[in-house]
């Protein structure tokens, strides 16, 4: 994997390095066609991307609630749980098939976008380093949660959704220029040219 430079890691660009921008400025998103949305492999890739956002989206949600007083403890535990969860299992499986699979069909094929790749590929590594982050936060916010009868909610819950809000940045950041890195690809050369959608 190539060296990332520091102006390019994720939190501290802003959308893809222009050298990585050549299709998307050909193919801007307004420009992306139902037929390449909806493809085999494009319209499954999207589709977890969506979820990822959906589940970021209720648990951000849930933490706003319970600072509102608009839920009990219990069903935000409830909630937040479950969600966490089912985050975890799912970005560590997706991302686990885009190194080991996808990023290497397109790797091989288009030599130029190397870096970008392993940009995306870095990516992973910090967000995962982020979520280890909200992992332990999470569980210290569970804990006080259940083993103490007073406590101040909007300051317990308030620490934690500084570390959450910080892991989502990053995350929806990522979401984004992995699309605008892929797609155009995939708008000019196909699925199957990239052995996907199979």
């Amino acid at each position: 994997m190539a060296e990332i430079l520091e102006i390019d890691q994720l939190g501290k660009r802003n959308g893809l390095p222009d050298s990585l921008r050549e299709l998307l400025k050909k193919y801007p998103r307004d420009t992306w066609e139902e037929d390449v949305l909806n493809g085999n492999w494009v319209g499954y890739w999207l589709g977890r991307h969506s979820v990822f956002k959906e589940i970021s989206f209720a648990i951000n949600q849930s933490l706003q609630n319970i600072l509102d007083n608009k839920i009990s403890t219990d069903k935000f535990l409830s909630d937040y749980i479950q969600l966490m969860n089912l985050m975890l299992k799912n970005l560590n499986s997706h991302h686990t098939v885009e190194d080991n699979y996808i990023f290497p069909k397109f790797s091989q094929k288009i030599e130029k976008f190397s870096y970008g790749l392993d940009l995306l590929e870095n990516d992973h590594h910090l967000i995962h380093s982020s979520i280890d982050n909200v992992v332990l936060e999470g569980n210290s916010l569970i804990k006080t949660i259940n083993n103490n009868k007073v406590f101040d909610i909007k300051k317990v819950v308030g620490s934690y959704k500084t570390v959450n809000d910080a892991f989502d940045k990053l995350l929806m950041a990522h979401l984004n220029d992995e699309e605008d890195l892929l797609i155009p690809l995939v708008v000019k050369y196909g699925e199957k040219y990239f052995d996907l959608g199979h």
